[in-house]
């Protein structure tokens, strides 16, 4: 704000001293006799113009005086008469003075009923109250929260506390002491273990203080804050990210879909949801191409089974692959394109997602009868994974 008054203030001077400047300077004491020395050098240029025209004969004797006479009238007419009108034309000194006392007046005046009216004086508040503000944030806020923490823990505990203590938390958290906040939200959750939002900050908490992992105590507040309330929106994404952390896409996409039905369709944090939730089915999906063999043909109303498979297993004698997803459709439906995802498990603590390499079969069953018919691949990798299986007739 000073810096603005300063501005404003020199230009307001700069201003007054342009309008009064050419009143305070007075008339030259030469001016005047020096315009009537250039009037009298000009007539008599034209008085010897005259002479030199009559030595010549360009002009008669009555000529010359007519012309000469004429000279002499106009150079006492203006010699006369231009100290007058300088007299007439130039003001008084106390004209002046009064004349620049009303400039230095008007001016300010103004120039700050202009700016009232046209200009944004609560401007500066907002510049002081932002000043201000800064510094508590970079001294005052250290302060409060010390002497919030001291108050807090210079008394017995009482149930009442727990919100000061998780606004103690949620202050560590804005200043970046994530060991103290979680310790803080500790406090909290045992004075108030039924608020499912304030246990899910507790285990937010955690996790930031163990680079954003959501195992072991983080977890089990997860699943504490959601037994209080199934539709907790921070609880449940939570719960989603730490699925997805530990591959259960399924498990994520369940949660991301309870708490898609929290939200409003249109908000942004619905819109970064449904992103999740593509991301999730995109890794643990594998997409299946199925195509006939040239020389394979099958009745129209015959079904054709897709299975996934563990191929990630120990190559031992009694070791068996295990069936992990199943999907069936007619065989007029070929060629196509299917994904199989972890919602097709056949066993929700056994999925697709888990393993990191799965081999796919198609097969063909016909009710009438026919010849073997079935095809195989594999897919490997936990993201973008694709197989490609071709149904022909079995080897003899």
């Amino acid at each position: 704000m000073i810096t603005f008054w300063i501005i404003a203030a020199v230009m307001l001077i700069s201003a007054i001293l342009c309008a009064i400047m050419p009143l305070i300077q007075g008339e030259s004491a030469t001016g005047a006799p020096k315009a009537r020395a250039l009037t009298v050098s000009l007539y008599r240029r034209e008085l010897a113009d005259a002479d030199a025209d009559l030595r010549t004969g360009a002009l008669s004797l009555d000529q010359y005086a007519s012309l000469r006479g004429d000279i002499e009238q106009r150079v006492l007419g203006d010699t006369a008469a231009a100290p007058s009108r300088a007299r007439r034309s130039t003001p008084s000194a106390v004209t002046r003075a009064a004349t620049c006392s009303l400039l230095i007046a008007l001016f300010p005046s103004t120039a700050c009923l202009l700016y009232l009216k046209l200009g944004q004086p609560a401007a500066l508040k907002l510049d002081d109250s932002i000043g201000a503000s800064h510094d508590m944030s970079s001294f005052s806020v250290e302060m409060m929260v010390s002497r919030l923490a001291f108050r807090l823990r210079d008394h017995a505990p009482d149930s009442r506390d727990a919100l000061a203590w998780a606004t103690l938390a949620r202050s560590y958290t804005v200043l970046e002491r994530p060991t103290d906040a979680v310790a803080a939200y500790a406090k909290a959750v045992a004075l108030e273990p039924r608020d499912a939002t304030l246990r899910a900050d507790f285990a937010d908490a955690i996790g930031s203080a163990n680079d954003g992992r959501l195992e072991g105590r983080a977890s089990e507040e997860i699943v504490a804050a959601l037994a209080i309330d199934p539709a907790d929106p921070k609880a449940l994404a939570l719960a989603a990210s730490a699925a997805f952390q530990a591959r259960s896409y399924a498990g994520a996409i369940g949660y991301w879909h309870r708490l898609l039905a929290t939200l409003e369709a249109d908000s942004p944090m619905a819109v970064q949801v449904r992103k999740n939730i593509d991301e999730a089915v995109s890794s643990s999906a594998v997409t299946v191409d199925i195509r006939m063999a040239d020389d394979a043909h099958v009745a129209s109303d015959a079904a054709v089974i897709v299975e996934a498979r563990t191929e990630d297993v120990p190559a031992t004698t009694n070791s068996t692959n295990t069936l992990l997803a199943e999907r069936r459709l007619a065989a007029g439906a070929l060629p196509t394109t299917i994904v199989l995802d972890d919602s097709l498990a056949i066993n929700a603590s056994d999925t697709l997602s888990a393993h990191q390499q799965v081999e796919v079969e198609a097969r063909i069953v016909s009710t009438a009868g026919g010849p073997d018919l079935s095809g195989r691949s594999d897919a490997r990798g936990l993201e973008n994974r694709r197989a490609s299986v071709v149904i022909a007739a079995s080897s003899p």
